[in-house]
């Protein structure tokens, strides 16, 4: 359900900045409402077993967003959107290409990914770098991007790397979000 609400947030939040006027705050009311829906979808199995594209559309929407300030400016609304919509789309196909390869680390290397780059973006731009070390007194998208990606790729080569067993009674090729039938 976390995964559903953050995924949820991090929807709003893209898109209720880039359409909205960041300083009306409408967009952390579409990042709130967004992140209800996500924490409702999560508790499905919808998201576990979609998971892949989900993530992956969620990484080419941000991708996308960080290209369309770095192109457009942090401007609402405007041609950047087309670029942002044309990114999701992009990340879409990747994002059927993964789940179409049945492995199963993949989703679990996207949520590394996802977890760590959120938090640990979180954690080092707004908690060290702007209160503990007073180095950074304004955020934008650009400058928290570098630790986002950065966390971002450590999470997912950290869970690459994670060695793994199988969990008991697992076999492999099985869904796990079906139930075997005794």
């Amino acid at each position: 359900m976390f995964t559903g609400a953050l995924l949820g947030y991090l929807w709003g939040w893209v898109w209720g900045w880039s359409l909205f006027d960041p300083n009306s705050d409408r967009w952390a009311l579409a990042a709130a409402t967004v992140a209800l829906v996500g924490l409702l979808f999560g508790a499905t199995t919808y998201l576990w077993r979609y998971g892949e594209l989900l993530i992956s559309l969620t990484f080419g929407l941000y991708l996308s967003w960080l290209a369309r300030t770095v192109l457009f400016g942090d401007i609402p609304g405007g041609p950047g959107i087309f670029l942002m919509a044309g990114g999701v789309v992009i990340s879409g196909v990747v994002g059927l290409r993964v789940r179409r390869r049945a492995n199963k680390t993949d989703l679990a290397i996207l949520l590394g990914a996802l977890y760590l780059g959120f938090f640990g973006g979180f954690l080092i731009d707004i908690v060290l770098m702007d209160k503990v070390l007073n180095l950074a007194r304004t955020h934008s998208i650009l400058s928290q991007a570098p630790a986002v990606l950065a966390c971002g790729l450590v999470g997912g080569i950290v869970v690459a790397r994670w060695p793994t067993k199988p969990a008991p009674g697992f076999k492999p090729g099985a869904d796990p979000t079906r139930r075997e039938r005794a």
